[in-house]
Formats: C-alpha cells, structure tokens, sequence
C-alpha cells in the first residue's frame, strides 16, 4: 500500500498543479467582457487585472481552507501528521493559481474593449 501512495503521489501532485493552471485561465477567460464592461466604466487596466486575479486567488485559498477545515473535522490526527505534506501541495496550488490568474488577467485586459464586447457566433 505504501508503494502504490509514493507512487500515486507526485502523480497527485503535478494533476494539483495543472488544475491549478488550468481552472482560472478558463474562468477569466469566461469573465473577458466583465473586464470590458470594467474599462468602459472608467476603471484602470491595473485595477481590472487586479479585480479578475484577486476573485479567482479568492477562491482558490477558500477552497483550500475549506478543505482543511474538513479534514481536520473527519480526522484531527491525520491532519497534524500530514501538516507538512499539506502546507507544501496548498502552497504549490496557491502559487500555480496566482501564477494563472496574474498572467490571465493581464492577458484578458490587454485586449481593446471593442474587440472584448463583440458577439461571435
């Protein structure tokens, strides 16, 4: 049984850090005319950027709060003895997720606010 974990887990891991990666591109990608709708309101491309990248970091440290609030719920002793472990994966998470959202964000508000609007079908 220890065999398969210490194989599974830096499998485990690098799928943490690639859906960590993926999910906020995704979603900022999805929310591209709220940053347009932001710059025709008057808002800064900065403040955007900030806006799209701090909803979706936002998220992503709820989620892992929520999480360990769980484990600590279903077994108090297994998240003491795991603490390092956890505090390593939350942290390459966190770190992947601000990493996409930042670059996202920049990316989705880089783009002319016309061009953001327009319907494509």
């Amino acid at each position: 049984m220890r065999d398969m974990l210490n194989t599974i887990f830096p499998v485990a891991t690098a799928a943490l850090i690639l859906i960590g990666l993926i999910a906020p591109v995704l979603i900022i990608m999805q929310s591209a005319k709220e940053a347009a709708i932001l710059r025709i309101l008057g808002t800064t491309k900065r403040r955007s950027r900030c806006i799209l990248a701090i909803e979706q970091t936002g998220l992503c440290i709820i989620g892992l709060a929520v999480a360990a609030v769980c484990l600590i719920i279903y077994d108090a002793g297994l998240f003491v003895r795991g603490a390092d472990t956890l505090i390593l994966c939350g942290g390459l998470y966190v770190l992947s997720c601000v990493l996409a959202a930042s670059t996202t964000a920049a990316l989705a508000t880089r783009r002319k606010v016309l061009e953001l609007l327009q319907v494509k079908e």
